[in-house]
């Protein structure tokens, strides 16, 4: 029953990462050019960087799609080093999807595998498509695809030392 309090649906594969890229001031020209460079080659939100998310390490390669992939907040992945914990809640891992987009996720719950070298991964926000069986599943140098998201970025100025500072959003 309605309870007077806030209600949400959540729909699989409809959440979108943001953030804010913030540039420190550059005191140099030298140290600039190269910013300014990659800001106006992004065109706004019509190209996309690699936003790096913090490395993980653990045994093993990294894992592959499983059978029974679901496009939801679960993955069964294989081929992962056995009876151990792989990766722990909070770190992420980047999934290669059917479409060619590759989805970002943040773990849950440790990724645990067992004595055959399987486990299941669960992880926010949702897929949105079923990865197809096989795919390697980038563990070690997790990245978000990401767009600037006002359609045109530049440099601050004060005392002739530039910064800048945009919001960003994942790039589908």
């Amino acid at each position: 029953g309605w309870t007077g309090k806030r209600k949400v649906v959540g729909l699989p594969g409809i959440e979108l990462w943001r953030g804010s890229v913030t540039i420190d001031a550059l005191a140099t020209e030298e140290d600039e050019r190269p910013w300014r460079a990659f800001l106006f080659a992004l065109r706004g939100p019509a190209n996309y960087f690699k936003w790096i998310l913090p490395c993980n390490t653990h045994a093993g390669s990294r894992p592959v799609v499983g059978s029974s992939p679901s496009n939801g907040y679960t993955l069964p992945l294989s081929g992962m080093a056995t009876s151990q914990t792989i990766l722990k809640a909070g770190q992420f891992m980047t999934v290669p999807l059917p479409s060619g987009y590759n989805r970002a996720v943040c773990l849950t719950a440790d990724l645990v595998s067992n004595g055959s070298g399987v486990g299941t991964a669960t992880f926010e926000p949702a897929l949105g498509e079923t990865p197809t069986v096989g795919a390697t599943v980038e563990t070690i140098d997790p990245y978000i695809r990401m767009s600037p998201v006002a359609t045109t970025q530049g440099m601050s100025y004060q005392q002739a030392v530039a910064g800048s500072s945009f919001d960003v959003e994942e790039a589908r």
